[in-house]
């Protein structure tokens, strides 16, 4: 702690301990008793005592008191530099819009919008629709429209998340393709990852294992003399980044 005026802490009783939590909670206080291998005794400012195991302790450092009496020029300096505390929302209206791409050999890929509830953090509980290609050379185009389940793992800034996306994928016809029928089907999508941010607005990154039925019919032949059926189950693990808030 560098400042540029000598000010006797020690004496006065300016210092106070600051400890924060990996929850991202601030305590105010002092340290009664320190044991770095079980974790700390601490007096909050209330006086309240209590005791912190070492596991959810983040960071230490001290700070000086406000003092009305301290110059101006020491009152505006930033002895420390706080971290952003936690802040995802837990509870209540969430949005998502995300995209994937899969390297399968026929490619794929596709974007999603979703909207829900957070019951809490493990459970979240929505619905969504999507754009999407399974195949770029045959222009196979769905529109998979889906309830879906999402959760948090830890109360933290990064967290392992899950989801599971369950529907159905309308499959969109093409005539410039000699397509004369498109039918889609079952849409199954299960999901893990990690999450980045811890507030308003996150970024996540997973893997999803997509299973997709769908059923097209074509003409073949100069003049269209016939037509071949085409069942399909596309099994995709595909790589999906996105935004949450």
């Amino acid at each position: 702690m560098n400042l540029n005026a000598q000010i006797d802490t020690t004496t006065r009783g300016d210092l106070v301990d600051i400890v924060w939590l990996r929850g991202g909670s601030r305590l105010t206080g002092t340290i009664i008793k320190w044991e770095l291998a079980r974790g700390m005794e601490f007096k909050l400012a209330t006086g309240a005592v209590l005791i912190i195991p070492k596991s959810e302790i983040d960071k230490v450092y001290q700070d000086v008191k406000f003092d009305a009496t301290l110059p101006s020029s020491l009152s505006s300096i930033s002895l420390a530099r706080e971290p952003k505390p936690y802040a995802f929302k837990e509870h209540g209206l969430y949005q998502s819009f995300s995209a994937f791409l899969n390297f399968s050999d026929p490619g794929g890929a596709g974007l999603h919008y979703s909207i829900g509830h957070r019951f809490s953090r493990m459970l979240g509980v929505g619905a969504g629709l999507g754009i999407e290609s399974n195949d770029f050379f045959n222009d196979r185009d769905l529109v998979p429209v889906f309830a879906e389940a999402r959760g948090y793992f830890m109360p933290e800034k990064i967290s392992p998340y899950y989801a599971l996306k369950i529907g159905y994928g309308f499959a969109l016809k093409h005539d410039y393709s000699d397509e004369i029928e498109a039918k889609g089907g079952l849409y199954f999508a299960p999901e893990i990852g990690v999450r980045f941010g811890g507030r308003a607005v996150n970024y996540y990154l997973g893997m999803e294992y997509k299973i997709q039925n769908a059923t097209y019919v074509n003409n073949f032949g100069w003049g269209g003399e016939g037509t071949f059926t085409d069942k399909i189950t596309y099994r995709r693990l595909e790589m999906r980044t996105g935004l949450v808030f």
